[in-house]
């Protein structure tokens, strides 16, 4: 949505986004590819919108379906809320399907082009595509990857009518979910002029146990607030779109706080930026903003702290007190790059020890005693002995628990042949200097859940 702004503006698209169902917010997936085909997809349906159009994306999760030869979690197609923690209930680990959808009233592709178009360098003939620069790759590559995903691409086109991708993808839900309280009591008024987003925008909000009522229009909101004052019963909070035809949501803002008695907070939403509004939201008197997609765990933060209240949801990434109590052997000769990592790991309970070359890593794991430590972070470049030839050593240890302890690289050379050797010498997982902490924590987590659930040899 952010990259797309620009584009947007420039143009004066349209631009709507719905999600419908998103129950479960952490799968397990390449998040770097998929964007990749969210974002070629999307790009692709602005570029051939004429300016005054209107492109419309939809995200909904089914549970169930099947990836890489995997069993179902449920029946495909199904509609529900998708298992917690990674399993369904019969213990088979769970998969949800994500179904995204981008429509656009754009220049539309004839049946002759759709036969071709997945092939490298295919363009449609159109005089009006002829202006836009691009290589005729992007379908190309983006097709390879859902299907390397095992999912699926699908595209319902017309000349002068538009475009319609979809794309299905069925991932594996993350074993830590986020843990959310709820809003319950909490009276809300929730104004758009699009249907769809009022329907899904008060389904999410009732699964917070909020209650809540929509209006349509600007005029509307303010006639509904303006009942409820008189009467006594104040909406606890009012989220208001920004871009509505009538009265816009800043008009209905500067309306609503002419009348000094109603104080009831104002949350602007708007799929467009933020920046372009900033301030007149602020003078009219708005209390914040939220971009949509309205995501479940993002509008109960949201609306959370605009009520002050204190969150009670946990983030899988915010909580790692599964992490304390872990020990970690680095192997690292130099002395910033170890008191980085060392600090690091000391904030997350998680105790760490030195060693400055390779040799002193094989020697400290070769009179350890059995299991004295979860995870060897294996700097490459190192006197004495590198990383690759120490854990070459290490892995030879088989008669030992130490032949297999999970290594990570922690390497400047974050090229695919350096990876790539890096694996080959038996280490398990690889991660880029300057060091990332989320990175870090991850692989963690990683070896944590394994070790805990006993699922077997620790890969990335």
């Amino acid at each position: 949505v952010n990259l797309s702004q620009p584009m947007v503006k420039e143009k004066n698209i349209d631009f709507r986004f719905h999600i419908r169902n998103m129950q479960t917010e952490y799968l397990y997936a390449d998040q770097l590819r998929i964007n990749q085909i969210f974002i070629n997809i999307l790009s692709n349906a602005i570029k051939y919108t004429q300016p005054g159009g209107s492109v419309t994306v939809s995200m909904e999760e089914r549970t169930g379906g099947e990836m890489a030869g995997k069993p179902a979690a449920g029946k495909p197609g199904e509609i529900a809320a998708a298992p917690a923690e990674g399993k369904s209930g019969t213990g088979q680990e769970a998969y949800v399907t994500l179904v995204y959808r981008v429509a656009d009233t754009g220049i539309g592709m004839s049946k002759e082009f759709m036969a071709t178009m997945y092939q490298p360098f295919s363009r449609g003939t159109d005089s009006r595509v002829n202006t836009i620069q691009g290589t005729g790759l992007g379908l190309a590559i983006t097709k390879q990857m859902v299907d390397l995903m095992g999912g699926q691409i699908d595209c319902e086109s017309e000349e002068g009518k538009g475009t319609i991708f979809t794309v299905t993808l069925t991932l594996p839900v993350a074993d830590q979910q986020t843990v959310q309280a709820d809003l319950e009591n909490v009276d809300v008024l929730l104004v758009d002029d699009d249907e769809i987003l009022l329907e899904t925008g008060l389904e999410t909000l009732r699964s917070l146990k909020a209650i809540a009522e929509t209006a349509s229009s600007g005029e509307e909101a303010i006639q509904l607030v303006t009942n409820r004052h008189a009467i006594g019963k104040d909406y606890d909070l009012v989220i208001l779109d920004w871009k509505m035809p009538g009265m816009s949501g800043i008009e209905v803002v500067k309306t609503l706080r002419e009348n000094k008695h109603i104080e009831v907070p104002i949350l602007l939403i708007s799929a467009y930026d933020w920046s372009d509004i900033e301030d007149a939201a602020k003078e009219a008197g708005a209390n914040g903003f939220i971009s949509k997609p309205l995501f479940r765990s993002r509008l109960y933060e949201k609306i959370s702290e605009m009520l002050g209240r204190k969150s009670r949801q946990i983030l899988p990434e915010d909580d790692m007190s599964d992490l304390s109590g872990m020990k970690v052997l680095v192997a690292e000769d130099n002395d910033i790059n170890w008191e980085i990592i060392h600090a690091l790991l000391e904030m997350y309970g998680i105790a760490s020890w030195r060693a400055e070359n390779g040799q002193i890593a094989v020697d400290m794991l070769k009179s350890a005693p059995e299991n004295a430590y979860d995870l060897v972070f294996m700097d490459i470049q190192m006197p004495v002995m590198n990383g690759l030839e120490a854990t070459r050593t290490i892995r030879a240890m088989t008669d030992s628990w130490a032949g297999r302890i999970p290594i990570i690289a922690m390497t400047a050379d974050a090229f695919s042949e350096n990876v790539a050797e890096c694996m080959t010498v038996g280490m398990n997982g690889h991660i880029a200097k300057p060091i990332d902490t989320k990175l870090v924590l991850k692989e963690l987590r990683t070896i944590q859940s394994n070790r805990v659930s006993n699922r077997g040899r620790f890969s990335v």
